[in-house]
Order: structure tokens, then C-alpha cells, then sequence
């Protein structure tokens, strides 16, 4: 039997040396670039793909099937636009291992690749048949899959100048990575493995651009989709959405739990600079020592939360600390303590707040903070400010959010030379990952209102809808005295360089609405206001604004974008004060009266410089029993007499103390290039008949109009014969210069010519018999009059 065995054990030693023997010539022998070729029509044939390969291949069987490849490059589907290529890549698997199901991988070694991932909105790539098996491939028998999930282990990872297009319709994601450099150790369930990243990006969708750079532990867990770093040393610059400047590093112990989609942390620290929310961060820090979340067990706990920011906002200094030594929710059962902070702001309008809770009750599915009280003070000498918040807090770990119930408000404000102003308000708001809203009432100084909405921060921008209703809101009490700057400007029109921003649009859409008995913003007061908007992609649509002010009515709408810098506005404001108006719109103080002015007007620019001088559309003015200010025409024009004997033109200073009064006026506005142009001026008074034609410059801030002036009657009075003198004459009165201060000119030297001639055919028509009509009445002209009696002379 050993015989037996002995000469059995020779033969398969035999067989093995032939085997060698065999697959050593194999190896040697086997030339994989003489199959470039077949691949290539393969994945044209298979795959409708242009595959280039243009570098040798390196190829060995055993054991180990390692494969070495350069210059490769692969066209998108029936496309020739480039899906993927790289310079060099290199993957060995071992054979033994994968006949047991297991993917053992020597290092994966990659350099200058270059990569395009599409997915549209429908959720089709342009990888689905690179991925997807064909349907002739032998399905697995049910259940096989999960009973034997394939192990995976990768002793090492080495890639180089991976640059990645990515443009994910579905996920909304738009813009390219680049990484730079990643290197790891062995990769394989519960191996923790030391990875090095160095990596830039730059998308569109989420606006997240900048570099990530560090090193950790990592430790993965494919079944489960689990994850854990450990040691973190990480360092992001760049901007992200909400925050720009960024300069964040990480440091400390990070757990996901794929299962139970749970979260541990340990000894986790944030370090953070840069401009968020206004804020203008510089050394903040956050600092937990141990944070777990597990919503399987229902169990939520931390201890030692520390926050530290600090920096500047609208350039004053800005503070906020928040202790909370520990908390520890498990189901029903519940401890911890409460937490406490606070707040200050410096500067002219300093602010110093503390806030702290009661201990916590509840459970993890309603965890309770009750007796928040938040309370803040403001000692400024232009301004003091004191208030009190309470509420109960309620916190559900599992949605998450956060609602404030039992939710009271009370604050008063003082400023010198004004009543104090008087906030009281009850309710309720939510916040939460997916929706946040509120529901409000009070009071300020006495006036109710109520106010509700909500919010959704879940997509890229966020959408807001709002209602409310105000008995009175003077929102100049609430935001407070005019900064230095306002008050420099006197309360008039910005210098025309000042830049016009609109890019707050953007980073909000929703729709609102506002009603208020009165209100009260800046120079303007409406009242009866009703205005409704909407905001969407940077677009400002205000469909409706409507109220009762300057004295009459007003009825507009109005349309801002972002994207373009422009503005439009269509509307009238009927029965209204025009002087108000006026001086409340344009800061200028040049005529009086009650009537209606329309515009429909649209420009566009991003200074304000460059927005009057793209100026276009029309306007309208009618106005009754007013006054022209800076001149008046009919105390210059009964100088006449003394002014056609020395037949030059007058100029007249303007000044606010002259006018010239009407009973009607009307006029309307072409405007293009930031120029208002004028050609149907229609000005009556009991002594004066005006039209003209003219420019007003609204980009440089200058007119030029002249005023065909005619005296339509005379008074009987002192100066009675010498405004007679310009009966029936047209008096031409130029107004040129800056707006701001422009001179009026009688051009008296085209009047004379008129005047004499005038004067002949007086004297004539005496001679004659022939005799004006009483009180100037124009039913013939003296022309006309004369004609018909000289024909009389040569009957």
C-alpha cells in the first residue's frame, strides 16, 4: 500500500512540475499587446466607444494577474468627446483569493487621469453600460449576492493628477475636483489604513470652491457602508455656500455607522476663519469630547460642548461663547444638565446678551429644555435697548429640529428727543433640517400685528414665504439712526460712482407679503400699504404696491435682477403732493401743486453713475394751481420795456424765494441713454401761456430746456403798461446748467424784433380804428384785424 502511495505521490509531483513547467512558457511566451486590437473592436463593438491605447501593456498571470498600462484614452458612447483617460495606471489582483469570492489587490497606481461623470435629471450616466451587465450574462441565483458579498482588500492606493468633470443633474452637483495627490495603506474591512489627500475644487453646484489637504486613519466596513477617522488632521480653504474666506481645520476622532446611520465623535476640534452670515470670523472654535448619536437606540449624549466665536461684524467687534457640560438621553431615561452662554457686540451700538436653559426632560423622542431665557441690554448714548426671551426648547434628535414653544417677547427701545418704542410679541416657531416656520403675535408700541411664514433650507437656496400684517411699523425705529455716511448725504441721491449690489437676490427665494396701516421707511410714509413680491434665481418681482401717500394715492409694481444689475418700475401716484413727492424721490425742491405723475422706466448698470445714464422709458406729469420755484416770469417779463431798448438777453439767477405760479400744467417724457426729452411743456396761469422743448440729462445732472413764454393777459396795475408791451409775443426763457442750481436766461434780443413789429401794427390799427379785444381776448388777431380794414381802403 505505501508502495502504492509513495509511487502516487511521485506522479503528482510529476504533474505539478509539468504544470510549472507549462504555465512558466505561457507566461513568458504571451505577448498581451498582440490583443490591442481585439480590445479595441471589442469596445467599439460591445460598447459603441473609441478606446485608444497607445502606450505598451505589461502583463502577468500568476499569482497575481497584474496589469501596467500608459497613454489610454476611451471616447463617451456613439460620442468622440472624451469620457476618460490616463498617462499611467497599474492593478494587480490576486488569482486564489478571487476563486473564494475575495478581491485582494496589490497597489492601484494611477497618474494624469482624466475624467467625465454626466447624469441627467432622469438619472441616466454616461456610465450605465460600462456598469450595468449584459443581459445575456448568467444571472446569479436569488439570494446569492447577499450571501456572498464579495471581501475586498487593497494593500495600497497611489494616484496623481486625477482631474474629474462632474455634472450630476440628479444629485445637483456641477463643477470638477481635482485631486491632487492620494495615497492610502492597506484598504480592507477593519483595517485601518493612513491616507494623505491633497485635493481642489471647484463647482458650480453647491458654490464650494477651494483645497482640502491632510492626513487620518481610515477604517471602512463594506457591509454595513461604515466609516471611521481617526486622528484627523484636516484643512479646508475655500468658499462653501453661506461662507467665503474659509479656513477650517479639523482635528479629532469621527465615526458614520452605515447600519444604524449613527454618529460618534471623540475629541473632535474645529479651528475656524473666514466671512459667514455677515460675520467676519477670526479664531472661532468649536470643541466636543465625546458626541454619539444612534437613533436605533434611540440614544443622543455629549459632553463638554465648548464654542468660542469671535470676529467683527459691519466692522465691530463680535462675540459668542456656549458651555454645556454634558447630556445623556437613552430612551426614556434621561440626565445631563442645563446650558448657558453669551453674547456681545461692540462698537457705536454695543450689545451684551446672556442666555441659559432649564435642566432637560423628556425622552430622545421629545427631549425638553424648559425655561430658556435669553436676556440683552444695549447702553449706547444714541440708543438704549433692553429685552427678555423665553421659551420652552424642544428638541426631536430623530428629525431633527428644534421647536420654540411658549414662545414670549418682550423689549423696549429708547432714543433721545422720541418715545420710547415698545415689542411684545407670543407664539411659536420651528426649525428643522427639511422646514422651519413661525406664527407670531403682539404688539409695538400698542399696534398689533402678526406675522407667519416658513422656511426651507433643504435646497441650494434657500425658500422663504412670509406674511404680515402691521397696525403701524416705523422700520426706521427698528433699524436704527442713520449711519455717519447718511447723515454726510444730507438725506439726498448717492454719489454716481456708488456701487449698486444686487447679488443679495440670489441668495434667497420665496414670496412675501405685507400689510400695514402704517408704515414709515426712511423719508417715505404709507399709509394703507399692501406690497407683495416674489424672489426667484436673483429675480425681485413686486407685483403689487399700493397705499395712500404724499397726499394721494400710489399704484405701482416693480422688477429687480440680480444676474443683469437691473431695475424697472411702472406706476402713478395720483392726487398727490408733487412737491413731496419730489423732494422724497429725487431730493430736489423745484415745484409745487396736486396732480398725478406716471413713469414706466428701466435700466440697468452697476454703479449708480451708470444706472442714470442707461435710463429709458417714459413719465408723465399733470399737475394744478402750483408754481414753478427758482423764478418768476411775470415780475422778469414786466421788466420788458428796459430790456428790449438795450436788446440783450437777461440772465436770472434762480432762487428758491421766486416762482412762477400756474392753474395747470402738463407734460410728458421720452427717455433713452439716461436723457429725458421734452416737447409738449403746456403751462397755463391767468398771465402766461408756456410750451418748450428740451433735454434733461439725468446721467450727467444737467438740463437744457427752453420755455416759449407768451403773456396771455395784464393787470391794470403799476406795471400793467409794461407787461401790455409783450402782449401776443412769444418771450423765449432758455434754463440751462447742473440741476442742482441751473440759470434761467430771457433771450430778450429775439424778442425785440417782434416787439416793434408788434408795437406798428398797434399804432396802425389806432389809426385805423381797429381796437384788441378787451381783456386780451385772442378771438382775431391784430394781423387778421388789419387785413380785413386795409381790404376796406381799396373798396
Amino acid at each position: 500500500m505505501s508502495v502504492w502511495i509513495r509511487r502516487g505521490l511521485w506522479g503528482l509531483l510529476a504533474l505539478v512540475l509539468v504544470l510549472a513547467a507549462a504555465a512558466a512558457w505561457l507566461v513568458a511566451s504571451f505577448d498581451p499587446n498582440r490583443f490591442k486590437g481585439t480590445a479595441i473592436e471589442w469596445m467599439q463593438a460591445n460598447r459603441q466607444r473609441t478606446l485608444a491605447i497607445d502606450g505598451p501593456i505589461d502583463l502577468s498571470v500568476f499569482p497575481r494577474l497584474a496589469v501596467q498600462l500608459s497613454k489610454v484614452r476611451l471616447s463617451e458612447r456613439e460620442r468622440p468627446d472624451l469620457f476618460a483617460s490616463f498617462d499611467e495606471a497599474g492593478l494587480a489582483v490576486d488569482v486564489l483569493p478571487l476563486l473564494r469570492g475575495e478581491l485582494v489587490v496589490g497597489r492601484i497606481a494611477a497618474k494624469g487621469v482624466r475624467l467625465a461623470y454626466l447624469r441627467d435629471a432622469q438619472g441616466r450616466s454616461n456610465i450605465d453600460d460600462l456598469v450595468k451587465p449584459d443581459a445575456a450574462q448568467p444571472r446569479r441565483p436569488p439570494g446569492e449576492s447577499k450571501d456572498r458579498a464579495m471581501r475586498f482588500d487593497i494593500s495600497g492606493v497611489d494616484i496623481a493628477d486625477l482631474r474629474a468633470r462632474i455634472k450630476d443633474d440628479t444629485a445637483k452637483v456641477d463643477g470638477e475636483l481635482h485631486l491632487q495627490t492620494l495615497t492610502a495603506g492597506r484598504l480592507a474591512d477593519g483595517a485601518a489604513a493612513p491616507v494623505k489627500v491633497a485635493a481642489r475644487f471647484d463647482f458650480k453646484q453647491p458654490a464650494v470652491r477651494g483645497e482640502l489637504s491632510g492626513d487620518t486613519q481610515l477604517t471602512l466596513a463594506a457591509a454595513t457602508g461604515s466609516a471611521a477617522l481617526r486622528g484627523m488632521d484636516l484643512r479646508f480653504k475655500g468658499d462653501v455656500p453661506g461662507a467665503t474666506a474659509l479656513d477650517a481645520a479639523v482635528k479629532g476622532h469621527l465615526a458614520w455607522d452605515g447600519a444604524r446611520k449613527g454618529v460618534d465623535a471623540e475629541g473632535l476640534a474645529l479651528v475656524v476663519t473666514g466671512n459667514a452670515g455677515g460675520l467676519k470670523l477670526a479664531d472661532s472654535r468649536l470643541a466636543i469630547e465625546r458626541f454619539t448619536y444612534d437613533p436605533a437606540r434611540k440614544a443622543l449624549a455629549l459632553r463638554k460642548l465648548q464654542a468660542r466665536i469671535q470676529g467683527t461684524q459691519a466692522a465691530q467687534p463680535l462675540s459668542l461663547e456656549l458651555d454645556w457640560p454634558e447630556l445623556s438621553v437613552e430612551g426614556e431615561r434621561l440626565g445631563g444638565s442645563a446650558f448657558s452662554g453669551k453674547v456681545s457686540r461692540g462698537g457705536e451700538l454695543p450689545l451684551a446678551a446672556t442666555f441659559r436653559s432649564g435642566a432637560p426632560a423628556g425622552s430622545f423622542d421629545a427631549l425638553r429644555l424648559p425655561g430658556f431665557v435669553a436676556q440683552w441690554s444695549s447702553n449706547a448714548p444714541q440708543r438704549k435697548m433692553e429685552g427678555t426671551l423665553r421659551a420652552d426648547l424642544a428638541l426631536k434628535p430623530a428629525e431633527p429640529s428644534l421647536g420654540l414653544e411658549r414662545l414670549d417677547v418682550q423689549a423696549r427701545l429708547e432714543e433721545p428727543k422720541l418715545p420710547a418704542y415698545a415689542i411684545a410679541a407670543n407664539g411659536t416657531a420651528l426649525a428643522s433640517m427639511k422646514r422651519s416656520s413661525w406664527n407670531l403675535q403682539g404688539r409695538l408700541n400698542g399696534a398689533a400685528f402678526v406675522t407667519e411664514g416658513s422656511a426651507s433650507l433643504a435646497g441650494v437656496t434657500p425658500q422663504v414665504h412670509a406674511k404680515a400684517r402691521f397696525d403701524a411699523l416705523d422700520l426706521n425705529r427698528l433699524l436704527g439712526p442713520p449711519t455717519p455716511e447718511a447723515k454726510a448725504g444730507g438725506g439726498g441721491a448717492p454719489a454716481a460712482d456708488a456701487p449698486v449690489d444686487l447679488a443679495g437676490l440670489r441668495g434667497l427665494d420665496g414670496s412675501f407679503g405685507l400689510r400695514a396701516g402704517r408704515l414709515a421707511y426712511r423719508q417715505y410714509r404709507i399709509d394703507d400699504a399692501a406690497i407683495d413680491a416674489t424672489l426667484q434665481g436673483g429675480m425681485l418681482r413686486v407685483t403689487q404696491l399700493k397705499g395712500r401717500t404724499w397726499g394721494g394715492q400710489l399704484d405701482a409694481t416693480a422688477f429687480a435682477d440680480a444676474r443683469a444689475s437691473r431695475v424697472a418700475v411702472k406706476g402713478a401716484a395720483a392726487g398727490v403732493n408733487v412737491n413731496t413727492l419730489v423732494r422724497d424721490v429725487a431730493a430736489k425742491d423745484w415745484i409745487e401743486g396736486t396732480g398725478r405723475v406716471s413713469v414706466d422706466l428701466d435700466t440697468a448698470g452697476r454703479t449708480v453713475g451708470e444706472m442714470k445714464s442707461r435710463l429709458k422709458g417714459s413719465a408723465a406729469l399733470q399737475v394744478r394751481d402750483g408754481a414753478i420755484k427758482g423764478i418768476n416770469l411775470a415780475k422778469t417779463l414786466r421788466q420788458a420795456k428796459a430790456a428790449l431798448s438795450l436788446k440783450q438777453d437777461a440772465a436770472v439767477k434762480g432762487s428758491p424765494a421766486e416762482k412762477t405760479d400756474f392753474s395747470e400744467l402738463t407734460a410728458t417724457f421720452q427717455v433713452a441713454d439716461g436723457v429725458a426729452r421734452n416737447r409738449d411743456l403746456d403751462l397755463k396761469s391767468p398771465f402766461l401761456r408756456l410750451g418748450g422743448e428740451g433735454a434733461i440729462d439725468v446721467g450727467r445732472g444737467r438740463i437744457d430746456y427752453v420755455a416759449r413764454t407768451t403773456v396771455a393777459n395784464t393787470s391794470k396795475g403799476q406795471d400793467g403798461a409794461d407787461l401790455a408791451a409783450l402782449r401776443g409775443i412769444t418771450v423765449p426763457v432758455r434754463l440751462a446748467g447742473p440741476l442742482e442750481a441751473p440759470d434761467w436766461r430771457i433771450e430778450w434780443s429775439a424778442v425785440a424784433a417782434q416787439a416793434v413789429t408788434q408795437q406798428i401794427q398797434d399804432k396802425l390799427g389806432e389809426k385805423l380804428g381797429i381796437k384788441p379785444p378787451a381783456g386780451g381776448a385772442s378771438a382775431a388777431s391784430p394781423q387778421d384785424a388789419l387785413r380785413e380794414r386795409l381790404k376796406g381802403l381799396f373798396k
